[in-house]
């Protein structure tokens, strides 16, 4: 009889990796304290809509990944792909939001029906840690400074690089959007064809490709500083000038833009060499606006993420 296994994309956490998993565990639950962040726990499914609209619906999480099914009653469920968003509907839904800022953190299991390789599970783990509230771009920096913390405690020989960028504001956005489509239209044979059904669509996903075609020409494309706002650009030196001011290394990357389509303003990523083309370990960024889309006040937020799994691999 063949020997039965776990469902391709999942894994068990047995010996040493769930030594690892508690002693992550361990410790970003002693650093949220210490930085006042109250643990949450949400459902592991939730009303579709409150992803789709979110994360964007022509991006590839929307269209390809998620784990989404109806209930007996017909309404659509699915299985949570991302933390924030249920965390800021747990904010909402309990009332959380009446002394600001919140602080949030959680750490749980996450789905994604991706094609399964080095780094990337259909079910894998995830850290989130959220500043709901706070406007400044002290709350950016200190966000960044917990997560490269985080990081020299879990690591001790990491090899990781900070890269930052800044989408602007919305109206930032909406000029950006505009030019790279206006640019990619006259590059359209030379794209993948995963990009090229997003020149009108979603022309920012095209930035966040791994093709190297694609790559290559996004090097050569507008770059979104020409366009910020005056308070944009403010808002990100500020940020610069905090981090530096705490010792903390980083690079701009004018490409870096995140996955999901609720970011705006500051957004990072702590990258790892060792890990090939999976090789983000923590990223985030700020989400303004994120919180009116789910049925909540107008109110900020800034945070970010981190998949265990692959800190397990630089371990």
């Amino acid at each position: 009889m063949k020997k039965i296994q776990p469902v391709r994309g999942t894994h068990d956490l047995i010996g040493k990796d769930l030594v690892f998993y508690k002693k992550i565990e361990k410790i970003i639950s002693k650093m949220a304290h210490d930085y006042d962040f109250t643990e949450i726990i949400t459902p592991i499914f939730e009303n579709s809509e409150i992803f789709q609209k979110p994360l964007g619906q022509h991006s590839d999480i929307v269209l390809k990944e998620m784990y989404t099914f109806n209930d007996r009653n017909d309404s659509s469920l699915t299985l949570r792909p991302e933390y924030t968003t249920p965390m800021i509907r747990a904010a909402i839904s309990n009332n959380l939001l009446d002394k600001l800022p919140v602080k949030l953190f959680g750490l749980g299991p996450m789905f994604r029906r991706e094609r399964p390789q080095k780094g990337r599970y259909r079910q894998f783990n995830q850290i989130n840690l959220e500043i709901l509230g706070a406007e400044d771009s002290f709350a950016d920096a200190e966000i960044i400074i917990l997560a490269n913390e985080f990081l020299d405690k879990i690591l001790t020989n990491k090899k990781t690089k900070l890269f930052i960028n800044s989408l602007g504001d919305q109206k930032t956005i909406d000029k950006y959007k505009k030019n790279l489509t206006t640019f990619f239209e006259k590059y359209r044979n030379d794209l993948s064809e995963d990009s090229k059904s997003k020149i009108y669509s979603n022309p920012l996903r095209i930035l966040d490709s791994k093709n190297k075609r694609d790559i290559d020409l996004s090097n050569n494309s507008p770059k979104i500083e020409k366009l910020y706002t005056t308070s944009a650009k403010q808002k990100f030196d500020e940020v610069q000038i905090l981090l530096s001011k705490s010792n903390i290394d980083f690079e701009i990357n004018k490409n870096l833009v995140r996955g999901l389509d609720y970011y705006c303003h500051t957004v990072f990523e702590f990258k790892s060499e060792k890990l090939g083309s999976q090789d983000t370990i923590i990223g985030g960024g700020r989400y303004d606006g994120l919180m009116k889309m789910l049925g909540g006040p107008d109110i900020p937020g800034v945070g970010w993420a981190s998949g265990v799994e692959r800190l397990m691999m630089l371990s």
